[in-house]
C-alpha cells in the first residue's frame, strides 16, 4: 500500500540537487499521513467515543430555579379579564348574542300541595261496617306457615321485587289464639279493633291508597237498584250456542257497517 500515498508527493527535478533538508521534512510530515487514511466508519466512531466521554464527565447541577414572585399571578388574570371584555364587546354586535345578554327569569315559586282529602263521616262508617268481626285460627296459621314455603317467596319478588317478611301472619295468628277465650262481643270488638289498626298502619299517615285514584261509596247502595240490567237466558246445548254466538257477531259487524255480501243475501 506504500505506493497509494507515495504517488501524491511529486517528483524530484533531475536538474537540481535536492537539499539536506528534505529528510527532516519528511520525516515530520510522515505521521500525519494515516490520518488522512481514516475511513469515513472510524470517523463515526472516533465522534461516537468523543461524546460518549464528554456525557461521562460529570457536569455541574443547575442551580435551583428562584421562587416566582407572589405578584406573577396578576398578569394572567389580567389577560383574562381583557380576553373576556374584548369577546363580549366583540359579540354584543352579533345579533344572535343577544339572548346570552338578558338577565335570568326568576323562577316560578311551585304552589303549595293541596292538603289530603279528608274522610266523610259516611266513608268512615263504610269502613266501620266493612270491618270483619271473625277470625279462623286455622286459616291464620295456614297463611302463615305458607308465607315461608319457597313458591310464596318466588311470588314475592316476582310481584314486589323482593322477599316478603311473615311476621304479620304470624301476629295474627297469635292475635286469633289471644281472643279464642273471649266473650262473642268482646272477641268481635277485638278483632275489629285489630284489622282498624291494619288498615291505618297500611294506609293512614297520608300513605298511597286506592282512593287517590278513585273515590270511594260515600253510602250504601240501595236494595233493588243494582243488577238491573237484563242477560240472556242461558244456552243449554253446544249447537244453540254457536247459532246465537254467530248472529251476535254477524249483528255487531251490520252496526259496524263490515258486513260481507253473502251476510247481506243471508
Amino acid at each position: 500500500m506504500g505506493w497509494f500515498w507515495q504517488s501524491s508527493t511529486p517528483s524530484p527535478n533531475p536538474g537540481t540537487t535536492p537539499s539536506p533538508s528534505l529528510p527532516s521534512q519528511q520525516s515530520t510530515t510522515t505521521p500525519k499521513q494515516p490520518q488522512a487514511s481514516q475511513t469515513p466508519d472510524q470517523i463515526e466512531v472516533q465522534k461516537f467515543l468523543q461524546s460518549f466521554m464528554e456525557q461521562a464527565e460529570p457536569k455541574a447541577a443547575p442551580p435551583p430555579p428562584p421562587p416566582p414572585p407572589p405578584a406573577a399571578v396578576s398578569p394572567p388574570a389580567q389577560a383574562t379579564t381583557t380576553t373576556t371584555t374584548t369577546t363580549s364587546s366583540f359579540s354584543s354586535w352579533l345579533p344572535w348574542s343577544k339572548s346570552t345578554d338578558t338577565p335570568e327569569q326568576p323562577k316560578e315559586i311551585a304552589p303549595p300541595p293541596l292538603p289530603a282529602k279528608g274522610r266523610s263521616p259516611e266513608s268512615r262508617k263504610m269502613s266501620e261496617y266493612s270491618l270483619p268481626t271473625t277470625m279462623s285460627c286455622r286459616d291464620a296459621f295456614d297463611y302463615a306457615w305458607h308465607c315461608h314455603t319457597a313458591g310464596s317467596q318466588i311470588n314475592a319478588v316476582y310481584r314486589y321485587g323482593e322477599m316478603r317478611t311473615c311476621s304479620e301472619l304470624w301476629d295474627d295468628f297469635w292475635f286469633c289464639m289471644r281472643t279464642k277465650n273471649y266473650s262473642p262481643e268482646g272477641k268481635a270488638e277485638a278483632i275489629k279493633e285489630h284489622y282498624r289498626a291494619k288498615e291505618e298502619k297500611k294506609y293512614g299517615g297520608g300513605k298511597p291508597s286506592s282512593e287517590d285514584i278513585w273515590e270511594s261509596r260515600e253510602e250504601r247502595v240501595d236494595v233493588g237498584t243494582a243488577f238491573k240490567k237484563a242477560f240472556p237466558p242461558p244456552v243449554e246445548d253446544d249447537a244453540a250456542f254457536r247459532k246465537s254466538e254467530a248472529e251476535r257477531r254477524r249483528r255487531i259487524r251490520r252496526e259496524l257497517g263490515l258486513e260481507t255480501e253473502e251476510e247481506k243475501k243471508e
